[in-house]
């Protein structure tokens, strides 16, 4: 395994080291071909000077002369070119040349490593041969085009070696300053790890990802300080739900043993209670078993979901009267929905349930049934003790009660709430809670 700086360092300068090789290789090409078309042009102009100093040789001289040739000669070699005078015949009358400069005969008994570019030769308007000028075949073919080219590759070797330095040098600075972020984030997830939460190294970045990742790092720490906080109190929540029936059972069944009381049918239906009560907080836990596990299945039908709920608010309608509890409902008839008749029963009865609870005497209750645009939504909402604002987020988590529940002699272990969200997002709904503490509490469910 290699360290993120020493591959981001490698990475620098294998991307320096590719960009001035590629930039050498454009530059080169670039010269040799787009730089040709100037140099070419250049030609053509030096040559066609060479032509007219000839043209106005033979006209001031009335001929060609050996001094005329002379000066052609010098002209020739100072221009580093070779010219060649060609006569109507296509015959070379004369060239420059340092071994012979008065050659004659045909042109294809001189062989030189030449290109030769033609032009006409005038006198007096009147065309009297052809005027070749010769120049090598390389148009860097001179000791200052070959000291450029070396000049120009030589600049791209030093830009190449400072290049890599600065690659190295900048890659060290700046994989410090990019990767201390990563570092520190890798430090709190070591945290996370030993199950140290708080106290998390604060990491401060104008990188917008490594923003996000922070961010979301430091929410998974309160996430699972928060789980961890809860595991522990679930297994006082469970003992404390168990300790009360259990301890009643076991002072009547003493008190029998010991002769203290006689069985009756009131101290025997307060024992049959206490144990409605533990096979119900069993069946509770069972069905939250079955839920977190993903295997709770839905027998699907047809279901009159206004008969239901008119049904279910006429059975509770004698216990809200023995409190006083003015039940109120607004049901549309003929609404249908496809569900499971045992399930949204249940939905519907935890949901009663919890209002008759936390709802005190002379207090209102008011259910509603409607069909919406695209959805069928019911409420259950009542005047009862509110929930406070900070635990309305927790309320869908098992055995979750809050302190004002909690001292209110009310009953339940706190599981109702998280099946029921369960069980409706299990038939493909929505459920959410809207509540102020000492104001009342309003359950929405949408389909």
């Amino acid at each position: 395994m290699i360290g993120v700086t020493s591959q981001l360092r490698r990475y620098f300068i294998f991307v320096a080291m590719i960009s001035i090789v590629f930039v050498t290789i454009i530059s080169n090409v670039s010269i040799r071909f787009l730089f040709s078309d100037y140099i070419k042009d250049t030609r053509i102009k030096d040559d066609l000077k060479i032509v007219q100093y000839v043209e106005q040789l033979y006209y001031d001289n009335d001929g060609l002369g050996p001094q005329s040739l002379m000066n052609i000669m010098h002209y020739a070699l100072s221009e580093g070119v070779s010219v060649r005078l060609i006569d109507m015949q296509d015959a070379i009358v004369w060239q420059s040349s340092t071994d012979n400069m008065s050659m004659m005969g045909n042109r294809e008994e001189y062989t030189a490593n030449l290109v030769y570019k033609q032009y006409p030769f005038n006198n007096k308007g009147k065309q009297i041969g052809h005027i070749e000028v010769g120049r090598s075949e390389s148009i860097f073919s001179s000791l200052e085009d070959q000291q450029f080219l070396s000049t120009i590759n030589s600049v791209f070797a030093v830009a190449f070696i400072f290049s890599i330095i600065i690659a190295l040098l900048s890659s060290m600075h700046i994989a410090k300053k990019f990767l201390l972020p990563i570092f520190l984030l890798k430090e709190n997830a070591k945290f996370i790890e030993n199950g140290k939460y708080k106290n998390l190294n604060q990491i401060k970045t104008k990188t917008s990802e490594l923003h996000d990742l922070s961010v979301s790092v430091q929410e998974l720490a309160e996430k699972l300080e928060y789980q961890d906080t809860f595991r522990k109190r679930l297994t006082s929540d469970i003992a404390h739900e168990l300790r009360t029936p259990l301890a009643t059972l076991q002072s009547h069944v003493e008190a029998f043993m010991d002769g203290v009381w006689e069985p009756n049918i009131d101290k025997l239906s307060i024992i049959h209670g206490e144990i409605t009560r533990l096979t119900k907080l069993i069946k509770d836990l069972s069905d939250l078993s079955i839920i977190e596990s993903d295997e709770i299945k839905l027998n699907t039908s047809r279901v009159e979901l206004s008969e239901l709920l008119n049904n279910i608010i006429e059975s509770f309608e004698p216990l809200y009267l023995n409190r006083n509890i003015n039940l109120k409902k607004e049901i549309e008839d003929d609404i249908v929905i496809t569900g499971d008749t045992d399930r949204l029963n249940q939905i519907f009865i935890n949901l009663l349930s919890n209002a008759y609870k936390y709802t005190n005497e002379k207090g209102i209750t008011f259910i509603t049934l409607k069909k919406l645009k695209n959805t069928i939504q019911i409420t259950v909402e009542d005047t009862g003790i509110g929930i406070p604002e900070d635990d309305i987020k927790h309320i869908f988590e098992r055995f979750y009660r809050s302190d004002i529940s909690r001292n209110r002699d009310s009953g339940g272990a706190g599981i109702g709430l998280t099946i029921t969200k369960a069980l409706v997002e299990a038939h493909g709904g929505n459920i959410w809670v809207k509540s102020k503490e000492g104001e009342g509490t309003k359950v929405i469910i949408e389909f």
